[in-house]
């Protein structure tokens, strides 16, 4: 299919009148930035009422994404990726039991989802990310939810496959279960994850190679170069596909959750690879859509080498990143200006309203969606930024 065919349309600014899009749509795409559980869903004012009250919360989250995909002229029941940043995973089941009223007694069936716990800004206790797609597109289920209240596992729609985070507690093929408090829990867990996503896949008649992307949340940060080396591993020496890897709580048994989405079987993907680390991909571009890994504070824009200075700097780690980022995207002749969906992972949570300040200079009145969340990051950085972006 030919690129370049869809121009960026901001549908619904920021209700708070931040330098944020609500909504933006690009072409089928439809991305929506995150929706916090302790705002009032009509005035926008925290109600700390609703301290350790995940119910309400979940109304208020989903709820605002639901509602702006009803004033973009679309609705709830559109989406297709809903990922959960939680204060607590013990309420999973109770949260999701929300999602017909939300996303539709038949739409919620289509969408995929990915969940991790994560830091929260106060008495939040979500933090709601939904992308979403035009009517016009037929989503197809492969593998599809256990019960009402929870998601598909692996959602086609377009011209990309979804696929829902899964943990490697047990392998799929032969119901082995991975030993717990062992020295070969993290690589044996690993295997098996990706199991779990060659399994959806396969049921779509895809692979593993079809991945673009993926996100990883690891129970400890310190895994992290644990994670990449397994991954090369398993994918004879190079991860072919981008991603993030951040330390969260997790909440219950297992130490990694993994979601992924991929290029339909058949589809094409363009990679470019990091100067520092040829094995590993920088950006990946398919299908009119530019995926970047993610870009840390820390990193040279060119090199990859940290700067030692910007220790404890936000601020300077802020700027750094957008370099970062923008030299990714620039090596598939697009930029950080054209970005539609910009994940943005900070050690500090309550750093959000400078982050979104100091962003004003990289995309002036056309601002991306964003998401917001706070974890552990590697090396100790302040904060890491990824996102898709137009091609």
């Amino acid at each position: 299919m030919a690129e370049n065919r869809y121009k960026k349309e901001i549908l619904l600014s920021d209700e708070r009148n931040r330098n944020v899009a609500a909504v933006v749509r690009y072409g089928p795409h439809l991305f929506l930035s995150s929706s916090d559980g302790h705002r009032d869903i009509n005035t926008e004012k925290i109600q700390p009422e609703l301290d350790n009250q995940p119910i309400p919360q979940c109304n208020n989250a989903y709820g605002r994404q639901a509602l702006r995909l009803q004033k973009a002229g679309y609705g709830g029941d559109s989406a297709v990726w809903i990922e959960n940043f939680t204060s607590g995973q013990y309420w999973r089941l109770e949260r999701m039991a929300t999602w017909p009223e939300h996303f539709g007694e038949e739409g919620h069936k289509l969408a995929v989802s990915f969940g991790a716990q994560c830091k929260m800004s106060g008495v939040n206790m979500l933090t709601a990310v939904v992308q979403a797609v035009t009517p016009d597109l037929e989503r197809e289920v492969f593998v599809h939810q256990p019960h009402r209240g929870r998601a598909s596992r692996i959602t086609r729609c377009g011209d990309f496959t979804y696929v829902i985070g899964v943990r490697g507690r047990s392998n799929p093929f032969t119901d082995e279960e991975a030993e717990e408090e062992v020295s070969s829990q993290f690589d044996t867990e690993l295997f098996y994850t990706y199991e779990w996503l060659r399994s959806h896949l396969e049921k779509g008649g895809g692979s593993l190679d079809d991945l673009i992307r993926t996100d990883c949340a690891l129970k400890r940060i310190g895994d992290t170069g644990k994670y990449r080396e397994g991954l090369k591993n398993r994918f004879d020496g190079k991860i072919h596909f981008t991603g993030y890897s951040v330390g969260t709580l997790l909440g219950g048994r297992g130490v990694m959750e993994i979601g992924g989405l991929a290029v339909n079987p058949g589809g094409t993907k363009e990679i470019v690879w990091l100067a520092e680390d040829p094995s590993r991909a920088q950006a990946v571009k398919a299908n009119g859509l530019v995926f970047a890994s993610a870009a840390s504070g820390l990193s040279d824009a060119k090199t990859g080498n940290i700067i030692q200075e910007l220790y404890g700097d936000p601020v300077a780690q802020t700027h750094q990143a957008f370099r970062r980022l923008d030299a990714a995207l620039n090596r598939f002749d697009t930029s950080v200006e054209n970005t539609l969906r910009l994940d943005v992972f900070l050690d500090d949570i309550n750093f959000e309203d400078t982050f979104i300040e100091l962003a004003k200079q990289y995309f002036g009145g056309d601002p991306p969606t964003m998401n917001i969340v706070g974890v552990d990051l590697e090396n100790n950085a302040e904060i890491e930024i990824s996102c898709i972006a137009g091609a």
